[in-house]
């Protein structure tokens, strides 16, 4: 395996496990981190040993950790959920795919029905993550649910039910775990106010890019219509938002540079004036990564890992496509000889 990358089993490390043909983790905005672990197979005293290996049954715990010279990061730690089988009659050219997700997997086990009410979102998202042990890095939300109106209901599992409080209030729910075995559970906007962690360059001095894709699309909402009766007290409540709350990585937001009026518009059933608004700035946020971006390079050339939900500065991409980009999704991939890195990254604006 690529120098740097160690692999554990339930908190061991494993010397043999390491040694895949080819390792994959799979990094998305707001979403579960997915790894696989690809082996070649063969026939051992008329079976396939590896197929029955205990280290690989369900549920076992990994963790991927990758070093550099200046820190290690862990990509993944989660649990087995699956296997993909090829077999050649003979033996000789079979092979195992082992399947795994980060501990978000056990939120998503148990369907539940519950009502919540007297409080806010960020309290039931609070409220929850406490079962399961995680580290919670949670954002306040401006929605109250009371008991005298509307109450907040949960049909489905946890995962489902805390990503669809983050989508409504432009939030992202992802889980992250140290090198010490430590996760966190973050339920808050993307974090675009953060430095950028590392530098991209392409046709300068110390490139580490050989080529970039870039693409845009500015045919996207810049503001929202919403307005509720208030069932209570039968008064108009006003949920329009005149423009994104986001911070904006450039010079030029999506609104000034279509310059128009482009409004969608929020139909909810609420009657707090925080909920309707968090919607709408919801809404806004997920639709102003207009500007979108694709590179890839490896850790031997960058000399560091690059991490979704992370911001890095692109360099040496022209005036307008310059600066700062919040990664959205990165794909390793690790073998004996290297680790590559194929990263997607996100603008709400440009220079």
């Amino acid at each position: 395996m690529a120098n740097g990358i160690a692999l554990t089993i339930n908190g061991s490390p494993d010397a043999e496990l390491v040694q895949a043909d080819q390792i994959e983790v799979l990094e998305n905005l707001g979403e579960a981190t997915q790894f696989r672990l690809h082996y070649s197979v063969d026939i051992h005293e008329a079976d396939f040993p590896m197929l029955v290996d205990e280290r690989l049954n369900p549920g076992v715990e990994v963790s991927l950790l990758a070093t550099t010279n200046d820190s290690t990061e862990c990509l993944v730690k989660g649990q087995i959920y699956g296997h993909e089988v090829q077999m050649q009659h003979g033996g000789a050219g079979s092979s195992l795919t082992v399947l795994g997700a980060d501990s978000s997997l056990k939120m998503n086990r148990e369907a539940k029905q519950a009502q919540w009410s007297d409080l806010s979102d960020s309290d039931a998202v609070t409220t929850i993550l406490s079962s399961y042990g995680f580290n919670p890095d949670i954002a306040d939300t401006a929605a109250g649910h009371f008991t005298d109106k509307h109450t907040l209901v949960q049909r489905g599992t946890d995962l489902q039910f805390l990503k669809r409080l983050a989508r409504r209030n432009g939030y992202l729910f992802w889980l992250s775990c140290d090198e010490l075995g430590i996760e966190t559970a973050h339920f808050k906007q993307a974090p675009i106010d953060d430095e950028p962690a590392v530098d991209l360059v392409i046709n300068l001095d110390a490139a580490v890019l050989d080529e970039l894709f870039v693409n845009w699309d500015v045919e996207r909402p810049t503001s929202v219509q919403a307005s509720q009766l208030d069932l209570n007290t039968l008064g108009a409540i006003d949920g329009a938002v005149a423009s994104s709350a986001q911070t904006v990585l450039g010079n030029q937001s999506l609104q000034a540079i279509t310059g128009d009026t482009r409004a969608a518009q929020v139909l909810a059933a609420t009657d707090d004036s925080g909920d309707l608004q968090a919607r709408g700035q919801g809404l806004l946020s997920e639709a102003q990564w207009f500007v979108r971006a694709r590179c890839a390079t490896s850790v031997t050339r960058l000399g560091a890992v690059v991490r979704a939900h992370k911001l890095l500065n692109l360099r040496g991409a022209g005036s307008r496509y310059s600066g700062v980009y919040l990664v959205a999704s990165v794909r390793h991939l690790i073998d004996s000889t290297t680790h590559i890195m194929e990263i997607g990254l996100v603008r709400n604006g440009w220079l």
